[in-house]
């Protein structure tokens, strides 16, 4: 695991965006699982550390990276994108990846629901620079396979411009014309093609120059 990490680092500062984003999909998984671990430590050298902080330096590596790498495909921004809200009745499914946000000085806020995501977008006092959303979510006691659909319909008829992007399955790609008739700013299938998209709003706040 530490050449691995050491690995990551070195890579941070080459033109590498192939192969970090190769290292980035073997290790994503390993990440994840790490970050779902607790109550045990790892031998790093002659340090020993949790498993909660080797998986947060693993995922300050891993956010530098993201966001360089959506930076090579994003055009300059003039803006920086400060605040995200998520929508997604299993945000455990997306902690690596708010983590990761959040390390590159994003304030993410979170919404289990369509209605709790609309009430967090009505509130006269915050505003959001991007919202991200899963395509089908529990809500109601029933599985609505067309939540995020429904949420980006509602935004719209409210005349708000807030860019929304659907993060989810291949499900979710095969609709990606239907989300971005309703209004959609984009579908992501991938970390990498999620943080690309955010980048397009605005830069990260912490790698902005």
């Amino acid at each position: 695991m530490k050449d691995v990490t050491e690995l990551i680092r070195a890579l941070t500062g080459l033109a590498w965006p192939l192969m970090a984003g190769l290292v980035l999909w073997r290790l994503f998984p390993l990440i994840k699982e790490i970050a779902r671990s607790r109550g045990f430590t790892i031998k790093v050298g002659e340090a020993e550390l949790s498993v909660q902080e080797y998986s947060e330096s693993l995922i300050r590596t891993t956010a530098d990276i993201q966001g360089r790498l959506a930076a090579v495909s994003a055009p300059a921004a003039a803006r920086t994108l400060d605040s995200v809200l998520w929508v997604d009745d299993r945000p455990e499914n997306n902690a690596t990846e708010v983590a990761q946000l959040r390390a590159l000085g994003v304030e993410v806020a979170l919404a289990r629901s369509t209605d709790e995501g609309l009430r967090a977008l009505s509130r006269g006092h915050r505003s959001f620079d991007a919202v991200i959303s899963d395509l089908s979510r529990k809500e109601r006691g029933r599985t609505n396979r067309t939540a995020g659909l429904e949420l980006i319909r509602e935004l719209r008829a409210q005349d708000d411009t807030v860019p929304v992007f659907v993060y989810a399955s291949s499900r979710a790609l095969a609709q990606r014309a239907e989300i971005i008739e309703a209004g959609g700013s984009g579908v992501a299938g991938s970390t990498t093609e999620l943080f690309e998209l955010l980048r397009g709003v605005g830069e990260f706040p912490a790698q902005r120059t």
